[in-house]
């Protein structure tokens, strides 16, 4: 009987099937999920396979050696595709069905994106294939004639074949459902950022207007929230400070001027202090892959601190943090130098930081220790009473240490 063909679809055991997300993607592709001909030929292999096809037609005495080099282009794709499936915490058991749900080039670079992130969708996905695959196996080998059972049972295959690249499809490609504008919006976006390095809201949506491509009814809010949903399709993600936006090539972030946006993270999510034995310390740190790519980004172009990457948040969290700090004297001039012009919180703190390391003086030193710590509290009225009065000081002659740097 057909029955035998029945899955468990309950919602318990959907879950107990899929691995969620607990394994550290390896960085063997390009931070924005590029394949290795996107990357280092600057055209897909399909396209590189073209025009060797073309060259051929033109260069009849080296069709031989031309074949080989399009039979290693499709090596190099097949390992590329298997490395990507591999890649997926999931993607092992999983691997017959993924390559038959369809693998493009976009496909395969969304899957190095969001394959982890929206792994719950693609495993559904993946296992409604399955259970197609299995009833059309099944009435493949039945021998009888077909009567009314084997006829819905397949049609019901086939309706699951459907339902399963449809949800594929909707779970790689969110950004499809967008209208016609709003995929040019992001287009535009994105081309701008990769020309211009990061840009605010105000400004993006100043150039959109200007372009013809928004209308006053088109607010910001609504722009954050399309660049937030659907903007990492497109390889635009969030840059250091609020309301700004920056490029991911494949590369790494598209940074025009490395320390304005190293001061944007800093005011952020960094800090600037003195510890209490006189050690100086500054640094950024960051959660999740994106903050992975600001930090070791950052630390590549500034070429100065220690990166220390996927620590544990707390022993239960499933998020990786990330930091960039810098403790040597050498590493905070260049750093601090480097974002001073363009702190907007913290300048106080970086002044009194690059004073505390020539400071010969040890009462003045101790005057920079607690200006900065001062400074890191001076918004919590609670904290920074309890230093005050430890100190017995007030705020007016803590402010006087500040004076001349």
């Amino acid at each position: 009987m057909w029955g035998s063909l029945v899955i468990d679809e309950s919602p318990a055991s959907i879950e107990q099937e899929l691995k969620i997300n607990t394994f550290s993607k390896s960085y063997q592709f390009p931070p924005n999920g590029d394949g290795w001909f996107e990357a280092k030929m600057g055209c897909s292999a399909g396209n590189l396979v073209k025009r060797l096809r073309k060259a051929r037609r033109h260069n009849k005495d080296n069709v031989g050696e031309i074949d080989a080099f399009i039979d290693d282009i499709r090596t190099i794709k097949s390992i590329e595709t298997e490395m990507t499936i591999r890649n997926l915490s999931w993607g092992h058991e999983h691997e017959s069905s993924i390559k038959n749900l369809g693998l493009s080039d976009r496909s395969l670079k969304h899957l190095r994106q969001f394959g982890e992130a929206r792994s719950v969708s693609l495993q559904k996905a993946c296992m409604l294939w399955d259970k197609a695959e299995v009833t059309l196996k099944m009435l493949d080998e039945h021998e009888d004639v077909w009567g009314k059972e084997e006829q819905e049972a397949w049609a019901n295959a086939m309706r699951d074949r459907s339902s399963a690249r449809k949800m594929w499809r909707t779970a790689l490609f969110q950004s499809d459902k967008l209208s016609k504008a709003e995929q040019q919006r992001l287009e535009y976006v994105s081309e701008q950022l990769l020309i211009k390095g990061p840009m605010s809201v105000k400004i993006l949506q100043s150039n959109l207007s200007e372009e013809g491509m928004i209308s006053k009814s088109f607010t910001s809010r609504k722009f954050t929230t399309l660049l937030n949903m659907y903007g990492e399709e497109y390889d635009i993600m969030k840059g250091s400070k609020k309301g700004t936006y920056v490029r991911l090539s494949n590369e790494g972030l598209v940074l025009k001027d490395v320390w304005s946006y190293g001061a944007g993270f800093l005011d952020a999510d960094g800090y600037i202090t003195i510890t209490e034995r006189g050690e100086p310390r500054a640094g950024m740190i960051a959660t999740g892959e994106r903050g992975r790519v600001h930090c070791e980004d950052l630390y590549k172009t500034m070429d100065c601190g220690i990166l220390q990457l996927d620590n544990k948040v707390h022993k239960n969290s499933k998020r990786s943090q990330h930091r960039l700090q810098f403790y040597s004297k050498a590493d905070l001039r260049k750093f601090l130098n480097g974002v001073l012009p363009h702190l907007k919180m913290k300048d106080t703190q970086a002044k009194a930081v690059l004073a505390f390391i020539e400071e010969k003086d040890p009462v003045r030193k101790e005057e920079l220790k607690r200006l900065v710590r001062y400074k890191n509290w001076e918004d919590d009225s609670r904290k920074s009473s309890e230093l005050l009065n430890s100190w017995g000081l007030d705020a007016d002659t803590i402010g006087k240490y500040a004076e001349g740097l």
